[in-house]
This record gives C-alpha cells, structure tokens and sequence, in this order.
C-alpha cells in the first residue's frame, strides 16, 4: 500500500497486489493487481492481470481486465482483453 501523501521514486514489481493511495514515479508491475484510488498519481506504466483505476495514470496501461472509475484520467495507451467503465468514484 502507498498511502495518500507518500511519494515513491522508482519502479514496483509484487508477486501479489499493489494498492496506489499517494504518488509514483516509475512503472508498476504486479502479478495479480493494481488498484489506483481516486486522488492518487501515478507516471510510469501499469502492468498487472487486473487493473483498477480511480486516479491518474501518465503512462501506458496492460491488463487483462481493467476497470474505470468516474474519477479516472489515463493519459497512454491501453491494452486489455476487457475494459469496464464504473461511473462511481471509489475504488
């Protein structure tokens, strides 16, 4: 978990999940998923089996499964074999 109002500097790799609460600056690639809660930011890319985001994302995303929450920005390019848009704003 990288809380809110944490910055991290580098990249991330997890056997499991990671959950973004704050800010990253590198890529994030995880085995299993990737949450990113509304008010969070993260500049680099996104690698994981399901992808979750309500925050911001500056890089490209991969996924199998990814979901869109109303909050969420991703600026990049998107590769999921499904894609769902939530209008909530929670992840």
């Amino acid at each position: 978990m990288i809380a809110p109002g944490t910055r991290v500097q580098g990249s991330l790799f997890s056997e499991g999940g990671v959950h973004i609460g704050g800010e990253v600056e590198g890529d994030v690639i995880a085995k299993s998923y990737v949450i990113v809660t509304p008010g969070a930011v993260v500049h680099g890319k996104i690698e994981a089996r399901d992808v979750y985001v309500g925050g911001t994302v500056h890089g490209d995303i991969w996924a199998i499964e990814l979901e869109l929450y109303g909050s969420a920005e991703c600026n990049g390019e998107i590769e999921a074999i499904r894609i769902t848009k939530d209008e909530t704003n929670g992840v």
